[in-house]
């Protein structure tokens, strides 16, 4: 993630002043911290058979701190200690389930999950990892919370997968509603959710959103902060909700969508459930077809101008007239390919229009089946081109294309609930 390259240099100093400043504003973990100097270890908590350390608190309490670049003050660490726990306990319950089944996740596993990260976020492989190192930071934490992730998206590929099934009246269902909504705005939106309960109060919650929302707009990109801080289950994907409609959305969350411009970052947004932070990726017509989209099935005749088989002007004029004479369909233009077409010439497989070079796009992208296209120069050749069918985009997407989006909605459903389950179920020791 960017943000680490412009805070890495401030990380240590903001770890040291970490450590000072939590004696201050959590005292039984400092307290704590004093048994670990004579070989201890400190307890922070206790989920099932797993155990949460001080310093495991310590270290993702350090990584919060500098992923937000919020200040480091005791009032903002009695802020976000509660949330710091909440994760830390859903991890040790993720990987708890995954270990009950059997899944087993792999180093090679994790340091892909990583190197995705990089690579979403501009960075060069691998070198996350290395300036952390080179700062003297432990890396075990982010570690440790990708780790997680990996285990937790195995559990519901192969275990809660198998219990989502898409009737084919859902998949009509959909697609009626798109049809309907064709014409009308669609966002793509991503987002950052921060509950209010018993365990985030109010003011605290929003304080941290405004904070969020100043370094969001500020130098640090907006998939960083959702993945450490939001609380939805889009956390995992950098926040993206995806395309929607106004409607889809929370009412009060709609109302500030619609006056957003594509980049926008949105103030901190008060809903039932606590604050939301939204920001608007891009906005387009719903439905609307897409022209490089189409599927088309062409027949050409390359007419060559350069190298060994070039035509003389005169050949060049007279094949040129008898293909845009001649030629009324994809036969006759197949038996001309066959009589003078240069190499490359004939039918070509299906392809998509956004797949051919721009100045032979623009000569077919309207054009109708079984119509020859104008000379088009390219290099070494003039070109011809028929179009034997074609198949264009609607806007909207197949039915295969609507059962795995259905299928995904229902997965990320469950997934939230089994986690719920699990909470529920569990066995947490909260003591400090």
């Amino acid at each position: 993630m960017r943000i680490f390259k412009d805070l890495f240099c401030s990380y240590l100093l903001s770890l040291t002043l970490f450590t000072g400043l939590i004696a201050v504003a959590l005292p039984a973990i400092a307290q704590q911290n004093d048994d670990d100097i004579s070989g201890t270890i400190s307890i922070a908590a206790v989920v099932n058979e797993d155990v949460i350390t001080i310093f495991d608190v310590q270290s993702r309490l350090g990584l919060f701190l500098v992923t937000a670049g919020i200040q480091n003050t005791p009032e903002v660490q009695q802020r976000l200690v509660p949330q710091v726990m909440d994760t830390l306990v859903e991890e040790r319950l993720k990987i708890q389930e995954a270990r009950r089944l059997e899944i087993e996740t792999s180093e090679e596993e994790v340091l892909s999950a990583i190197a995705n990260i990089e690579a979403q976020n501009g960075m060069r492989p691998g070198s996350f990892q290395v300036s952390l190192q080179e700062q003297g930071v432990n890396v075990d934490s982010f570690y440790r919370q990708i780790e997680a992730d990996v285990a937790w998206r195995k559990v519901v590929r192969d275990v809660l997968l198998r219990d989502v099934n898409i009737a084919p009246e859902e998949v009509n269902t959909v697609l009626d509603k798109l049809r309907a909504n064709q014409g009308k705005p669609e966002y793509r939106v991503s987002e950052i959710d921060l509950p209010v309960g018993s365990d985030a109060p109010e003011q605290n919650v929003r304080q941290l959103a405004e904070a969020l929302v100043i370094r969001a707009r500020s130098d640090t990109p907006f998939p960083a902060l959702a993945e450490q801080f939001s609380q939805s289950p889009t956390a995992t994907v950098g926040g993206d909700i995806g395309w929607v409609m106004p409607e889809e959305l929370d009412r009060v969350l709609d109302r500030t969508l619609v006056r957003m411009a594509p980049g926008q970052i949105s103030d901190p947004i008060r809903t039932a459930t606590g604050y939301h932070i939204l920001m608007l990726q891009d906005q387009r017509t719903a439905g609307a077809p897409n022209p490089l989209k189409h599927i088309l099935e062409i027949s050409q005749i390359y007419l060559p101008t350069l190298g060994g088989r070039t035509l003389s002007p005169e050949r060049l004029t007279r094949y040129s007239e008898r293909i845009q004479t001649e030629v009324r369909n994809c036969e006759q233009m197949q038996r001309l390919a066959e009589e003078f077409g240069g190499p490359g010439s004939g039918k070509r497989p299906l392809l998509y229009a956004g797949s051919l070079p721009e100045n032979v796009r623009r000569a077919v992208i309207a054009l109708p089946a079984n119509q020859i296209s104008r000379p088009i120069e390219v290099p070494g050749a003039r070109l011809f081109v028929i179009i034997c069918q074609r198949d264009d985009d609607t806007g909207l997407p197949n039915e295969g294309e609507v059962h795995a989006q259905l299928q995904n909605d229902k997965l990320r459903n469950l997934a939230r609930q089994k986690l719920r389950d699990l909470r529920r179920q569990a066995l947490v020791d909260i003591r400090f």
